[in-house]
């Protein structure tokens, strides 16, 4: 079937995840606060994360941040962000971090195969990313033989890509090797992807908002491919915790779920009333986290879809997406077993938690 197709494809090139080493994390620890009740990583400029930005602003809340509404004094250890959900996963494994903001995929993939006990709480977005190209690329097979810049085998926008190559029957490689239909890729930063593609050493880009909408908008490129379009739904990033972390403080988990329900709640408000001071605030801090100008920052927003809720259809896909990695061998059920965990249904249950998000709604 083509959905078992897909999710076998994103699972190859997910298992790479694995091998990313924590790199530099010793530099990651300057800025922590060492009074503070919770710790939290997040990725660097970006939109999927608004909902944390809002959390974190005193403005929302008359003078205080929501997370201290709710009675909780944050740090953040590396303020600047990290590159990629599995640099999030390495500062949990040196004990950075205790909340991490990031994507899915590369939480599975560590729990499981490098051990790093996290535990799944609430959704942060879904969809809101993009395939960009040159103006004279019009179909994806016309990027034969081209290059596509990705945040890197790390990222779920690297695994969107791979899953539209299989789709079209074509090869994904990476830059500098020789391959018949083949689109080959290279590692860059979103926000250096336009530069990129202005000198035309890149043909396309696939990364996350704000970026595809300030290369399109600009006219640097074009979209060939929403998200939204390839995975309609797609989920993204998630809020996870250091499972010893939540045994331990499960009151302060639940205060920050309340803060990111409320953060959510406020963003829905100040977006549905666009002459109000809520909205203009909003894309002031947008802006300022994102470094780029209103415009893009609207066009980002409607690309992507801003939540919370743990939904029935969200576990069944990580069942899913279990089950595939052990057909491929890419995990095992002795590694599964050995890890506390009897079967796929088992391991979804003890990884994913919505009983807070559900308690705090």
């Amino acid at each position: 079937m083509e959905v078992n197709k897909r999710l076998a494809a994103i699972v190859v090139v997910i298992i790479l995840i694995g091998a990313v080493a924590g790199y530099a994390l010793f530099s990651l620890t300057e800025n922590e606060d060492t009074n503070s009740d919770v710790r939290i990583g997040y990725l660097v400029g970006d939109l999927h994360q608004l909902s944390r930005v809002v959390a974190m602003n005193a403005t929302v809340g008359s003078g205080q941040t929501l997370m201290q509404k709710n009675h909780l004094n944050v740090s953040t250890p590396n303020p600047t962000g990290y590159g990629n959900g599995g640099q999030v996963m390495d500062a949990f494994a040196a004990d950075l971090i205790d909340v991490g903001y990031l994507g899915a995929p590369p939480a599975l993939l560590k729990n499981i195969n490098a051990g790093i006990n996290i535990t799944i709480v609430a959704q942060v977005n879904n969809e809101g990313s993009s395939i960009i190209v040159k103006s004279y690329i019009n179909t994806f097979q016309d990027l034969d033989q081209k290059v596509v810049a990705t945040p890197g085998v790390a990222s779920i926008q690297h695994l969107l890509l791979m899953d539209l190559a299989l789709e079209n029957g074509m090869n994904l490689a990476q830059a500098g090797t020789n391959q018949a239909n083949t689109v080959y890729w290279t590692q860059i930063a979103p926000v250096n992807q336009k530069a990129a593609l202005e000198a035309d050493t890149i043909q396309g880009a696939v990364g996350w908002e704000p970026y595809g909408s300030d290369s399109v908008l600009d006219g640097t490129a074009k979209v060939l491919n929403w998200s939204s379009e390839l995975l309609p739904g797609h989920p993204c990033c998630v809020i996870a915790v250091k499972t010893s972390f939540l045994n331990e403080h499960r009151d302060i988990v639940e205060k920050l779920l309340t803060a990111h329900v409320q953060a959510n709640e406020w963003i829905e408000s100040a977006m549905a009333n666009p002459e109000s001071p809520d909205h203009e605030l909003l894309f002031k801090m947008a802006e300022e986290f994102s470094n780029r100008n209103e415009s893009v920052v609207a066009n980002s927003l409607d690309h992507i879809i801003l939540t919370y809720n743990i939904t029935p259809e969200f576990e069944d896909g990580l069942k899913q997406f279990t089950q595939v990695m052990l057909d491929l061998d890419l995990i095992t059920e002795a590694k599964m077993l050995e890890r506390g965990y009897s079967s796929v249904d088992d391991f979804v249950s003890k990884v994913v938690d919505d009983s807070i998000i559900n308690g705090v709604k």
